[in-house]
Formats: C-alpha cells, structure tokens, sequence
C-alpha cells in the first residue's frame, strides 16, 4: 500500500494537537495528498427551525463556510511545515462515521487518520464511538492516533496464525507495516498470540496427561512459527529491522500488556468479526483490547470485505 492519499477528519472546533503531525510527518515523506474533513452533524431541530422560521438552511450555510474557512487556516499554517504535502478541504454534513467512509471512498484515500484523543474519556487511551465504527465498518485501513507525539520508533504488526486459510490476509497486513515502518524509519515485531483452546476438553474428556498437552503444544506453536516465518520470506533483505514473537495468553490480556511493558508506539491489527478473522474480533473482546491500546493503533480489512455504509 502506498500512503499517497490520506483523509483526516477534524471534528468542527477540534485544536489540532500534536497527534496529527505524526500522520503529517508520514504524508510529507509521501508527499501525500491529504484532505482535511469536517463532519456537521445533521440535526432534527434544523427540520424544526426551517418549518417555524425558514432560517434552518442560512443557519447550515453560515456553518459550512465558517468551517471551511477554518480548515483553510489549518492549511495556512500547516503548509509551511510540511512543503511537500499537497492540502484539500472538504465539508460534509450528516452522520459523521458515514460521511467520512464515503469521502474516504469517493477520493480514493489510502488511509483515514482519526485523533481519537480527548480529554473527557475516562481511559487516556479509550477510543470513542466514532472511531470503533470507522474500524467496524470501513473498507480502508483506520490509523486511530494515541495523544503520545514521540516519533514511531517501535511497531508490532498483530497476526492471526490459527488457520492457513488467513495466509493471505496476513501478508497485506504485513506488507502495510513493513511499509510504514520503511517510510517513518521504524522497526517492526510481528506478533502471535495464542493459546490451546481445548486444553481442558483434554484433559477432561480425552485423557491428555499434562505432558501430553505440553507436548502438543510446542508443536503447534513450531507450526506457527513456520507460518510466520514463510510469510517473512520476502523480507529477508529488506532494510526494516524484523523480528518475530509468540505470545501465549489471552489476546485482549497478553498484547496489552506487552505493548505496553516494550514502549510500542504503534499496532497495527486487523478487524473483522469471528466468522472472519478469528481473535480479532471488532466486538467487545477486541473493542476491550483495542482500548487497552494506550499508543496508536491501525485497523485493516481483508480485500474481500465491503463497507455497509458503501452500499
């Protein structure tokens, strides 16, 4: 993937912090296009004012262009940090998370970077229901940036290695972080967590003695490694620093913690319900772990997934 077209929502009166720059110091390295969006929410009371006073349409119109002279201003001053960028603004009025799906895809955006930072979550690092739809619901990739503005230096790409049939899935999402991390200069651990299922039905009902269950386990786990391992095989020579780790745990338990306890500035994971890609579930077990997240995080899609809201 290349990160040459990139749409950043800014909620209408947002400060712009200094999560954005990580996203704008990527798209200048690109020399991105990038497109900053403002969503204005559709509001019943404006039925309500236009049928008592008829005022409702000015009362949009004088919003759309305060809005839009106010991202222009954000150009302004981020045009002479970032020269090689090239800025577009765009104003959009209806459900926010639809309206950003559909700009996304409609201008062909490699990438959505949302700052889903705000000082009024009760986790700094919880993720608000705007950007969990995007992640849910969009086709393009999701870069949810954390409040941290320390330059990228660490990232682990999350794979699921529990079925060959997510070969293919896996290496889009490796290649997407063997990009980032070449472009932003950073090195990348791709990482597997995993846990024997049905140890206890084992135990309880197949009469597994505790080395037996040791013993499967190891060779399942050196067959994951070898998955892991041949989806590496391009990247032999390739100037990103690589290395690989299995973790053994629950997931929303086991990669938090390692996040956190390794300085990760950035995970990148896919998205996708059970019947999907298993163990990365966009439901309350990987909405948990996700907000355990306290760095950035990217969200991707297989190819064979289709946004409801683009159609």
């Amino acid at each position: 993937m290349i990160f040459d077209r990139i749409l950043i929502p800014i909620a209408p009166e947002q400060e712009l912090n200094e999560s954005l720059h990580q996203a704008l110091h990527l798209s200048n390295k690109c020399s991105s296009q990038v497109t900053l969006l403002s969503v204005i929410k559709t509001l019943d009371e404006f039925k309500e004012i236009h049928h008592i006073s008829g005022s409702a349409l000015d009362i949009l119109d004088e919003a759309t262009q305060h809005y839009h002279n106010v991202l222009k201003a954000h150009i302004h001053e981020l045009g002479k940090q970032y020269p090689n960028i090239k800025f577009a603004t765009q104003i959009r009025i209806g459900i926010p998370f639809i309206e950003i799906i559909k700009e996304a895809k409609e201008t062909n955006s490699s990438l959505i970077m949302i700052d889903s930072y705000r000082n009024t979550k009760k986790q700094a690092c919880q993720r608000g229901s705007n950007t969990l739809n995007l992640m849910r619901k969009s086709e393009i990739p999701i870069w949810s940036v954390s409040k941290k503005p320390k330059v990228i230096s660490n990232v682990v790409a999350a794979v699921d290695l529990t079925n060959q049939d997510y070969q293919d899935f896996n290496s889009k999402l490796i290649s997407l972080a063997v990009e980032f991390c070449k472009t932003v200069g950073a090195s990348l651990t791709c990482c597997h967590v995993w846990k024997l299922e049905c140890e206890d039905f084992l135990k309880n009902w197949s009469g597994y003695s505790d080395i037996d269950i040791a013993l499967l386990s190891q060779k399942l786990r050196n067959e994951r490694m070898e998955r892991l391992n041949s989806l590496l095989l391009p990247y032999v020579n390739n100037a990103v620093p690589i290395q690989v780790k299995l973790l053994e745990g629950e997931p929303r338990d086991v990669l938090p913690k390692y996040v956190s306890s390794n300085e990760i500035d950035l995970v990148i994971l896919g998205s996708m319900s059970r019947a999907g890609i298993s163990g990365f579930v966009m439901g309350n077990t990987a909405e948990s772990m996700i907000n355990q997240l306290g760095c950035s995080v990217i969200t991707l899609k297989p190819d064979s997934f289709k946004s409801p809201v683009s159609q």
